[in-house]
């Protein structure tokens, strides 16, 4: 017997067997796949009982579920079940099952077993410790920052974000103020530029009388 072949006898029938290495060598060359398997049994990597029940494995296989037992799953969502099995838990979960197997058998029994089938049925006492919620980071905005940011009203934002909510509406703000600056600056430059030239056309209109009656008299 070769280093080899209790090598290849430990990868396939060890303590982590490569189920699907030993599926295909299976596929390719039976003889070799019953050689090796014969040589793990006399190496211990197979235990008799194992080798007497070719499905001895399966039960360290990922649970498969029935199409029954994926369509209760699908209509109970996970975090039904959560809110009233296993350590996330609600307070109180115990009483209002208790509450629910009486008024609402049914629902009762469909949410236990999804439970069951995602393994939450819970190993806590029936009265559980209250658990303090998460305190969110999340708060709301006020409603004129909203407006300003021209945000929905409601709209939840962390530090961070209203950090950078307030930095732009104070841009916004500043950029519409320079804005309005110009724009008065403009504004009374054309003020002043009209003011001039009626001053400028009224001059003109008097320089013109002053000629006019010059030449009156120098007639």
């Amino acid at each position: 017997m070769s280093s080899i072949d209790s090598n290849l006898a430990a990868k396939y029938f060890g303590k982590n067997p490569d189920s699907k290495g030993a599926s295909e060598l299976m596929k390719r060359s039976p003889s070799e796949y019953h050689r090796l398997k014969e040589l793990a049994l006399a190496e211990g990597h197979i235990a008799r009982s194992e080798h007497l029940n070719p499905n001895y494995r399966d039960k360290f296989n990922p649970r498969q579920f029935s199409q029954g037992e994926l369509t209760l799953l699908a209509e109970v969502p996970e975090s039904e079940t959560a809110k009233f099995y296993g350590n996330g838990a609600i307070f109180g979960a115990a009483a209002l099952l208790s509450k629910m197997s009486t008024e609402e058998p049914e629902r009762y029994n469909s949410l236990r077993r999804a439970a069951q089938l995602r393994g939450q049925i819970e190993t806590r006492p029936s009265q559980p410790i209250p658990q303090p919620k998460p305190v969110s980071q999340f708060f709301k905005l006020s409603d004129e920052i909203a407006s300003q940011a021209g945000l929905p009203i409601g709209f939840e934002t962390n530090a961070d974000g209203l950090a950078t909510i307030l930095k732009v509406v104070l841009e916004v703000k500043e950029r519409k103020a320079q804005a309005d600056a110009q724009a008065a600056k403009t504004q009374a430059q054309l003020e002043r530029d009209k003011a001039a030239d009626e001053s400028a056309a009224e001059f003109g209109r008097l320089l013109e009388i002053n000629r006019e009656h010059a030449a009156k008299q120098a007639a």
